[in-house]
C-alpha cells in the first residue's frame, strides 16, 4: 500500500506540474481525440513499426501481420496482455497458467514468443505481463519471420511496441475503477525539452491495486517508464527507454482442483491461504537505439536491450488424499528467481536501383544472451490439507517456512539453471519490379545457438552440457499488387531449435527441432483504406520431435529417436477498420487443425496439439454518434468464441485433454469530448463460468476461472 500511495503522489505531482506549464505551451496544439474519421481510423494501421526493421506497407508485405493499436485497447478497457488483447487477432488465444505474472499466448498450434521493441525477450514465466499504460501497439507476426529471427517455434511471435516521445506536447491522466476494488491511476506526459526536434521526452506512470473474484487474492502494481529522444544532428537519432515494474500478489495463478469435473467448485473459491508467502516481482528494462542516416535512402540502426527480472515468492501445489477424494493436501515450494537478458542488434537498410528494378536491402547481425536461475525447492513441512468443498483459512504461521527458506540457494536440490545464447547474420533483398506491381523477397539467415536447462544438484558432478546447433534458414516471399488496394502473397520460411537426447546404445542425438511454414494469402483495403481484410491459408510442419524408441531394440533400455512430427493446417481471416462513418469493427475467424502426424506410439498419432483450439471467432463493434443530441456518445459490444479446445498439458497425457467451448461477451457505453472521455464496460455479460485447465494423469481436474460478470469505469483527461 505504501508503494501505491507513492505512485498516487507521483501522479498528482506530475499533474500539478503540467498544469503550471500549461500557459507556456499554448502555441503547441495538442492532437485531441475528437469525433471525426481520423479518430476511428486508428483501428487500422497501414505500416508496421520500425522495430520490425522492414519498411514495406502491410498491404504489400508477404506475411500476415496484424497490428493492435492503443486506441483499440482503450476502447476495450484492457489493462494488460492477459485480458483479452488476443481477441483482436485471428487464431490467437491466451492459455492459462501463472496469469498474474505472464501471458502464455498460443497461435497456429503452439505457444508463441514475446518480443519487445523488436527484440526477443521470452523467458521462463516471463516477461511480466505487458501493461497497456506503456503500450503504443502490439504486432502479431504469424509464421516464421526470418527478418527478425529463426531460432524458435514456427508459429510466430507478438511484438510489444512501447510508448516513445512523439515530439509534441500531449499530456493525459486517467483513473479507472471497477469490480473487486479496482483502483488504477495513469499519467502520460509527452513533451519537448529542446525544440526543433533536438530533445523530446515522455514519462508514463501507473499505480494500481485490485482484489480478485476469488478470496484472499490481491495484486498491486507500480510502473515508472521515462524515455527520451535526442537528435544531435539531422541525420542522427538516439532513443533511450527505461521501464521499472513492481508487482506484488498473493498467488501467481488461482488454480482449483477436483475429482468431480471441471467447474465443479464455486467461482469464488481459492485454495491459497492468506498466511502463505506473497510474491514480489521487480522488473527493470533498458532499451537503447541509435539510427544514423548514412546517405540517401540508407540507414544504419543499432539497438541494445538489458532486462533484469527478480522474483521473491513461493507457490503451492496439491495432490488428493487417497482415502478422501474431497481433501487436497497442499505442499509449499520456494520461488526465488533471477533473469537477465542482454540483446544486441545492428543492421543497415536501404534502397538501390538496377535499371527499372528496385532493391530494398536489409543486412545485419543479432546477438542474444538470456539467462534464468531459480530455486523451486519444496518445503519439508506440511502437508496442509483442505476440504475443497468447505475451505477453512488460517494455517498456523508457526508451521510455515521461515524467511530463511525463501532464498535463491544455488546448492538446493531443485536449483534450476537455464538459458539461451545465439549469434545470427541475416541478409534480405526485396526486389520490386514492374513499377512495384511484383515484389520478390530472397533472404537467408545463419544462426548459431545454444540452449540449456538443468537441475545440476540432482546429478552432482555432472556438468551442464548445452544443446547447440548452427543452421542456415532461407526465406522466399512473393507479393503481387492486383491493383493499388488489393494484393496476393506467398511465403516460405524456416526455423529451428537446438535439442539433444539419448539415442539407441547411448548415442547422443544432436539434430535440432526444425519448423517450416508455407503460406498464401490475400489482402485488400476498402473504401479508400478505411478498413481492410486479410485472408490466409498455411501449413506449418514441426519436425525432428524427440519421441520414445522401441526399448526391445536396445536390450530393454529406453531411448529416443528424432522422428516425431506435428502439422498445423488452417485458414484465417481478419476484418478491421471503419466500415461506415462512426462504425468501427474487428471481426476475425481462424480454423486451426494442429495434431501429431508421426510418432512411434500409434495411439498418439492424430492427437490435437497442446493448447490448440480448432475454431476461434471474435467480434468487436464500436459505434459513435457524430450529430444531434447523442453527439460524442458511443456504444460497443463484442464476444469471443473458442471451440474444439485442447489443454496445454502435453501429448504424453494419459487422460482426455479436451475442454468445452468458450463464449465470452462484453458491452459498453462511452462519451468522448475534446479533452475528456469516459468509458463504462461490462464484461462476461452472460455471467458464464469461463475457465481453462487440464486433467492430470491421476484423474484430477485442474482449472483457473475467468472473472464472472464485472464492470469497469475509466475517466480520462487531456491537457
Amino acid at each position: 500500500m505504501k508503494r501505491i500511495t507513492i505512485g498516487a503522489a507521483l501522479l498528482t505531482s506530475m499533474f500539478s506540474f503540467a498544469q503550471e506549464k500549461k500557459d507556456t505551451i499554448k502555441s503547441n496544439d495538442i492532437e485531441e481525440v475528437v469525433v471525426n474519421g481520423r479518430y476511428y481510423q486508428k483501428y487500422k494501421l497501414n505500416e508496421v513499426s520500425g522495430s520490425l526493421r522492414i519498411q514495406t506497407p502491410i498491404l504489400e508485405l508477404p506475411q500476415n501481420v496484424q497490428s493492435v493499436s492503443s486506441q483499440i485497447l482503450a476502447d476495450q478497457l484492457t489493462l494488460n496482455m492477459s485480458e483479452g488483447i488476443v481477441r483482436n487477432v485471428s487464431g490467437a488465444r491466451k492459455v492459462e497458467h501463472w496469469d498474474n505474472v505472464y501471458s502464455n499466448v498460443f497461435m497456429r498450434g503452439a505457444s508463441i514468443a514475446t518480443f519487445m521493441n523488436g527484440m526477443n525477450v521470452s523467458s521462463t514465466w516471463g516477461p511480466i505481463n505487458p501493461d497497456t499504460s506503456v503500450i503504443d501497439r502490439i504486432e502479431f507476426v504469424k509464421g516464421p519471420a526470418g527478418f527478425m529471427g529463426s531460432m524458435g517455434d514456427p508459429a510466430g511471435f507478438y511484438n510489444v511496441v512501447t510508448k516513445k516521445p512523439t515530439g509534441k506536447f500531449a499530456n493525459s491522466i486517467r483513473f479507472t475503477t471497477g469490480s473487486y476494488n479496482l483502483f488504477r491511476g495513469e499519467a502520460d506526459l509527452d513533451g519537448v525539452l529542446v525544440k526543433d526536434g533536438v530533445l523530446d521526452y515522455r514519462l508514463n506512470l501507473m499505480g494500481s491495486s485490485n482484489n480478485s473474484w476469488v478470496e484472499n487474492d490481491k495484486t498491486s502494481k507500480i510502473i515508472v517508464a521515462p524515455s527520451i529522444t535526442f537528435r544531435p544532428t539531422k541525420t542522427t537519432t538516439f532513443t533511450a527507454q527505461y521501464n521499472y515494474q513492481y508487482l506484488k500478489f498473493n498467488q501467481p495463478g488461482a488454480y482449483l482442483m477436483s475429482n468431480d469435473g471441471y467447474a465443479s467448485l464455486n467461482v469464488h473459491t481459492n485454495f491459497n491461504d492468506p498466511n502463505f508467502k506473497k510474491t514480489e516481482v521487480k522488473d527493470q528494462s533498458l532499451f537503447l537505439s541509435l539510427d544514423q542516416k548514412l546517405f540517401k535512402d540508407w540507414i544504419w540502426s543499432t539497438q541494445y536491450a538489458y532486462m533484469d527480472l527478480n522474483y521473491d515468492g513461493g507457490s503451492w501445489w496439491g495432490t488428493f488424499d487417497p482415502n478422501n477424494k474431497d481433501v487436497l493436501n497442499r505442499t509449499l515450494s520456494n520461488w526465488q528467481a533471477k533473469g537477465k537478458n542482454h540483446i544486441f542488434q545492428t543492421y543497415v537498410r536501404g534502397k538501390l536501383n538496377t535499371g527499372n528494378i528496385v532493391h530494398k536491402i536489409i543486412a545485419g547481425f543479432d546477438y542474444g544472451d538470456r539467462k534464468y536461475k531459480a530455486d523451486f525447492s519444496s518445503f519439508a513441512g506440511g502437508p496442509f490439507p483442505i476440504d475443497i468443498y468447505n475451505v477453512n483459512y488460517g494455517v498456523d504461521p508457526s508451521k510455515l517456512p521461515s524467511s530463511d527458506f525463501y532464498t535463491l540457494n544455488s546448492s538446493a536440490p531443485f536449483y534450476n539453471d537455464q538459458g539461451v545464447k545465439y549469434t545470427s547474420y541475416y541478409a534480405q533483398d526485396q526486389i520490386e519490379m514492374f513499377d512495384n506491381k511484383l515484389r520478390l523477397t530472397l533472404a537467408g539467415r545463419y544462426t548459431n545457438g545454444k540452449t540449456y536447462s538443468a537441475y545440476p544438484n540432482l546429478s552432482p558432478g555432472t556438468p551442464i552440457v548445452p544443446d547447440t546447433a548452427g543452421e542456415f534458414t532461407p526465406r522466399v516471399g512473393i507479393s503481387y499488387s492486383i491493383n493499388e488496394n488489393f494484393s496476393a502473397y506467398g511465403i516460405y520460411d524456416k526455423t529451428f531449435v537446438p535439442q539433444s537426447g539419448t539415442g539407441i546404445h547411448q548415442t547422443l542425438i544432436t539434430d535440432p527441432f526444425r519448423g517450416q511454414n508455407i503460406e498464401f494469402g490475400l489482402k485488400k483495403d476498402w473504401f479508400g483504406g478505411k478498413w481492410n481484410s486479410t485472408f490466409s491459408i498455411y501449413e506449418i510442419r514441426r519436425q525432428n520431435i524427440l519421441v520414445a524408441g522401441n526399448s526391445n531394440e536396445n536390450n530393454g533400455a529406453p531411448f529416443q529417436v528424432a522422428t516425431g512430427e506435428q502439422r498445423a493446417r488452417g485458414f484465417e481471416t481478419d476484418i478491421k477498420g471503419e466500415i461506415i462513418k462512426g462504425l468501427n469493427i474487428i471481426i476475425n475467424y481462424a480454423y486451426t487443425d494442429a495434431k501429431t502426424i508421426k510418432d512411434t506410439d500409434p495411439k498418439k498419432v492424430g492427437i490435437q496439439s497442446p493448447g490448440n483450439a480448432k475454431n476461434v471467432q471474435n467480434t468487436w463493434i464500436n459505434y459513435r454518434f457524430e450529430n444531434g443530441l447523442m453527439k460524442g456518445f458511443g456504444i460497443s459490444a463484442g464476444y469471443q468464441y473458442q471451440g474444439g479446445r485442447q489443454s496445454w498439458y502435453g501429448v504424453n497425457a494419459t487422460k482426455d485433454q479436451s475442454l468445452p467451448d468458450y463464449f465470452d461477451t462484453n458491452f459498453g457505453v462511452s462519451y468522448v469530448a475534446k479533452k475528456f472521455d469516459i468509458n463504462l464496460m461490462l464484461n462476461n455479460v452472460l455471467n458464464k463460468k469461463l475457465y481453462s485447465g487440464y486433467r492430470g494423469d491421476a484423474g484430477e481436474y485442474a482449472w483457473i476461472y475467468n472473472a464472472p460478470r464485472n464492470w469497469r469505469l475509466s475517466i480520462g483527461y487531456k491537457f
